[in-house]
This record gives C-alpha cells, structure tokens and sequence, in this order.
C-alpha cells in the first residue's frame, strides 16, 4: 500500500521534470514585451506590404496616365485623359502634391517668404 504513492510520486516528478523546459519556453513568449514586440514587427511588415502594393498600383496607373497623355497630345483630344484621371485621381493628386512642396522648398530656399 505503501508503495502506491511513491509510486505517483515519482511519476509526478518525472511529469514535472519533463515540462519544466516546456513551461520556461511558454513564460518566455507569453511575455508581454515579447508579444508586444511580435504585434509590433507584424504591424510594420504588414503595412510595408500595404503600402509598397499601394506604391506600384499607384505607379501603373501613372504610367497607363501618361501613356494615355501622350496619345491625347497626339490626337489633341484630351477625352481619354481626362476620363484616365477621372477614374483614378491618384497620380494627378501626388503630382500636385509634389509640385507644391517643391515650389514650396524653392520658395523658401531663395528667401522669398522671408523678405520684408
């Protein structure tokens, strides 16, 4: 009878013994700097993704844009073109964009603003 729980004992010892390198392991990555890192890693992979994939949309539609500009110049109809920016505004909207910082960076530079 007696043997019974020394039995369970060791046996319970040699469970614990068995798990302790899974239970160390499990306290490493349940860890919240860990996890906050991960989450963190994550989010930036994923938003390179999203914008690297926004990037080349927005490029091929620039490209088709311009392609489409030069055929109305051609043709002196801008129709296409228009109907082009029409259905994706993008390219036309960085462009500006781009052209206000630049004159905005030029203006600045040859001390324009700062003149009185």
């Amino acid at each position: 009878m007696s043997e019974i729980p020394e039995r369970i004992e060791r046996e319970m010892f040699e469970i614990r013994s068995r798990m302790a390198p899974d239970v160390r392991d499990l306290r490493r990555h349940a860890d919240p700097k860990v996890i906050g890192q991960q989450v963190k890693e994550r989010v930036k992979s994923r938003l390179k993704e999203t914008l690297t994939r926004l990037g080349r949309s927005v490029a091929a539609s620039a490209r088709a844009q311009a392609l489409l500009a030069r055929e109305a110049g051609r043709k002196r109809n801008p129709a296409v073109f228009t109907d082009a920016v029409k259905s994706d505004p993008r390219p036309m909207i960085l462009l500006a964009v781009l052209l206000a910082v630049t004159a905005v960076a030029v203006r600045r530079l040859s001390g324009g603003g700062s003149q009185r």
